[in-house]
């Protein structure tokens, strides 16, 4: 009997072809140099084997995208807030950079990111913080010259009190969640995240079988699931990883249309804990992912661990809650044999993991 915390999607289907309405939201002809945007040198990230581990789970070949690595910064939300902040100055050309005040509400690593674009085109920038972000996060992001507002509340509270303020002061978000007219950003958000899933296709020429991807409000998901989908033979086997307590994606494959949490997404995993998915991302997801999954709290640091002090042979990865998410989710099935049956784990599998952040802000391992 498949086990609770894993559902499948009713919805896919294997043969599914990436459709007009998919590639309305990851379009793989659109993939952006983000690095050049900030003076090039930047090149991929790597994707490591992790043969050591690949064998104690019982999988042929386990690779991990490494996005501590990206830019210095450390987490993949380098690549959307920068790309979205430089597409709205390039279709503004009429209004200086200096007289845009950019903002956005962030657990911390999207809000570096829209800071970092801001002051590369030398423009002002507030950053709403939910309560839980740490002192380090917040720390980045005012190093990068934006101001920042705390939140007594979640990161949908954030959301929130940032599309007020905006609206009464003339601000620009740049988020990377969607809400009904607002949708332009969120796209060019995840059109940024898409080179990362464009460096893995192009390293790995045989490609995964299956993807243990973790969600939020799902743009990276949608980035990675959608562009292997458009771009691949065969789109691997997708499983969408959440946090138990910030289950939206869980909860939306069940009600079958975007779903709240079941849970308050009170949750070590700080980049995860949403309690509403992005909307624009259901065409892909909601289409495209072939199983959804949660993970329990105390299964955060044993993935941490085990990425921070490897099996012999394997590469040494820093890895924060949320980083390390698809690992404790890929740990959790390979734990369990009616689930490892009904995601067609065996020693003949490939699997593709994304490490989405590195320490910054989240203690020893």
């Amino acid at each position: 009997m498949v086990p609770s915390w894993l559902a499948a999607n009713p919805r896919t289907s294997r043969q599914q072809p990436f459709g007009a309405a998919q590639r309305a939201v990851i379009d793989p002809a659109r993939v952006p140099d983000v690095g050049a945007l900030l003076g090039g040198g930047h090149g991929p990230t790597p994707l490591y084997a992790l043969p050591a581990l690949a064998q104690r789970l019982g999988v042929a070949e386990l690779r991990v995208k490494d996005e501590s690595q990206r830019f210095g910064f450390g987490a993949f939300k380098a690549l959307g807030g920068v790309f979205a902040v430089h597409e709205f100055v390039a279709g503004h050309k009429e209004r200086p950079p200096a007289d845009i005040v950019f903002t956005t509400a962030s657990s911390g690593n999207h809000g570096r990111s829209v800071a970092l674009g801001a002051q590369s085109v030398g423009a002002p920038c507030t950053i709403f913080l939910p309560k839980f972000t740490s002192a380090e996060k917040e720390a980045a992001i005012r190093a990068r010259g934006a101001q920042v507002i705390r939140i007594d509340g979640d990161y949908d509270t954030a959301v929130a009190e940032c599309r007020q303020q905006a609206g009464e002061k003339g601000w620009t978000v740049i988020s990377d969640t969607s809400w009904p007219g607002y949708e332009t950003v969120p796209l060019d958000v995840m059109r940024g995240y898409t080179m990362l899933a464009d460096e893995i296709v192009r390293e790995w020429q045989e490609g995964p079988t299956h993807l243990f991807v973790q969600a939020g409000v799902g743009g990276l998901a949608a980035a990675v699931i959608g562009h292997l989908w458009a771009v691949l033979p065969q789109r691997p086997l997708s499983i969408v990883v959440e946090p138990q307590s910030a289950d939206c994606w869980f909860q939306s494959n069940k009600a079958g249309k975007p779903a709240l949490a079941s849970g308050d997404a009170s949750t070590a995993m700080g980049g995860l804990a949403c309690r509403e998915i992005s909307p624009i991302t259901w065409p892909v997801l909601g289409l495209g992912t072939d199983w959804f999954m949660t993970i329990a709290e105390d299964q955060v640091m044993p993935a941490r661990r085990q990425f921070a002090h490897p099996l012999d042979g394997d590469p040494v990865l820093a890895s924060g809650p949320s980083g390390c998410a698809g690992l404790a989710g890929l740990m959790r099935a390979a734990a369990d044999a009616a689930a490892l049956e009904a995601l067609g784990l065996d020693k003949s599998s490939r699997v593709l993991l994304i490490n989405s952040e590195g320490n910054l802000g989240e203690g020893a391992v």
